[in-house]
């Protein structure tokens, strides 16, 4: 089974999200009108589509889980993708993904004993920490450990772990799942947790649920209620931030697990960034480097992960980071499923912002087989300007590095000759946005994204 990383750096945007409880669009618990169900919310109730009413469930939305399907009358359930599918809400997987970053986004507690913040001793709660989550008072039966997935995903239970570094842990616990934060409904109401410190317990609710947020309160514990919690997820990860939006459209801007080739596939998980806004969102990061002014670090080749997003605010010095530093090799890139690529780039030297996407073809063939160039990206209609764009690139191009390999995203892909350049680390010590500096003095911004 492929497995779910452990992450560092995120920035997470806040979206507005219905009720657990909410079954359409009236929250009345039938679907009353005829329309697309783009959203499902009550996974595991009654729902009723009523008398002469069509309920159509698309290609993207696969599969829905749910228990019982009232229909009255001609009420209808329209299968209408051809991967589109209707399946119990009973019906588990035998290997399911496990999610546990270690974000203090992904995190919230009632409380926490000694009230240390994130990260630190007592509030360590995923997955194989060295210690665990201690809750405010040993045991109040009202202490709770959150954990947030940053978009509504199908969740079939949860897996937790003992106190890593003490003789102490959860015996039992319910569970309780949430679309919004602020509306709940019980998955589980006593679970039956751990008896030692190190083994995974893994618990499955009764029905898959599709929430949010995923809270766990232990009702008794051994010595104190301390413990390390997963959130496990009754589909494989997506292949794509796109697949992710596609089929979650409220998620929301962050890092998230993808699995380019598939399940089945050779390449890993891999833990990504998801930008879910800019120009309707779903782009996927592939390059990403954030580099001080007057430093000139190695680039970093990735051939089975992606860069993940960190800061954003020039001057900062990511080169030292293994999650956020890097691009991704050719044959990488080539696991990949995309059509379009979205460059972003800002330095220290001046005002002006590269932020532009393309589906060119040459510049894609490029990155994809590092042979070939991006000749012909400045012509007009080959890229469309973003929201921000100020450069004199990609219109002004007209010089192009040829054949750079892994280096075809780096090393002077498009620029003008003597004035305007796109160069990462290029010849071996250029660091240029939309300008010539000839050196490393500017602190600069590059990023590609895929979609």
């Amino acid at each position: 089974m492929k497995t779910l990383g452990f992450i560092f750096f995120c920035w997470i945007l806040t979206p507005t999200l219905w009720a657990q409880t909410t079954t359409n669009s009236a929250g009345t618990g039938t679907f009353t009108n005829t329309g697309t169900w783009t959203s499902p919310q009550n996974l595991t109730g009654t729902a009723t589509i009523m008398d002469g009413h069509t309920v159509n469930i698309p290609n993207n939305i696969n599969p829905v889980y749910s228990n019982k399907i009232i229909f009255s009358g001609t009420g209808k359930l329209a299968l209408t993708g051809t991967s589109s599918k209707w399946i119990a809400a009973t019906i588990m997987n035998a290997s399911p993904s496990m999610e546990s970053f270690n974000l203090s986004t992904n995190w919230s507690a009632s409380s926490v004993y000694i009230n240390d913040s994130f990260g630190i001793t007592h509030n360590t709660p995923w997955i194989d920490s060295g210690q665990g989550w201690s809750a405010g008072t040993a045991n109040s039966g009202t202490d709770y450990l959150q954990y947030d997935l940053k978009s509504p995903r199908w969740v079939q239970g949860i897996v937790s772990q003992g106190r890593a570094n003490a003789a102490q842990w959860v015996t039992s616990a319910k569970v309780d799942v949430s679309l919004d934060n602020i509306n709940w409904v019980p998955a589980a109401t006593n679970f039956t947790m751990n008896s030692d410190q190190t083994t995974k317990v893994y618990n499955n609710f009764a029905n898959v649920m599709y929430a949010r947020y995923v809270r766990v309160t232990p009702l008794t514990s051994y010595v104190y209620a301390t413990m390390r919690l997963g959130v496990l997820l009754r589909d494989y990860p997506f292949k794509s931030c796109h697949e992710i939006l596609t089929n979650f459209p409220q998620a929301t801007s962050g890092i998230y697990v993808i699995d380019p080739d598939g399940y089945a596939g050779a390449n890993p998980s891999t833990n990504c960034y998801c930008d879910m806004s800019t120009d309707g969102g779903g782009w996927t990061l592939v390059l990403n480097y954030l580099h001080a002014g007057n430093t000139n670090p190695a680039l970093v080749v990735k051939t089975n992960s992606l860069p993940l997003q960190g800061s954003t605010t020039l001057g900062t010095d990511e080169s030292a980071s293994a999650s956020t530093w890097g691009n991704v090799s050719n044959t990488y890139l080539s696991a990949f499923t995309f059509s379009e690529l979205r460059f972003y780039a800002k330095t220290s030297a001046h005002t002006r912002v590269i932020h532009f996407k393309t589906s060119h073809t040459n510049t894609m063939n490029y990155f994809l087989t590092g042979t070939g160039s991006m000749s012909g990206i400045g012509t007009a209609g080959n890229y469309t300007a973003l929201t921000g764009h100020s450069s004199y690139l990609p219109a002004s191009s007209a010089s192009y590095f040829t054949n750079q390999g892994n280096a075809a995203m780096t090393e002077f892909p498009f620029w003008l000759n003597g004035t305007y350049h796109w160069g990462i680390r290029g010849g071996g010590s250029r660091w240029e946005v939309d300008d010539y500096p000839g050196n490393s003095a500017n602190s600069t911004l590059h990023q590609i994204w895929i979609r």
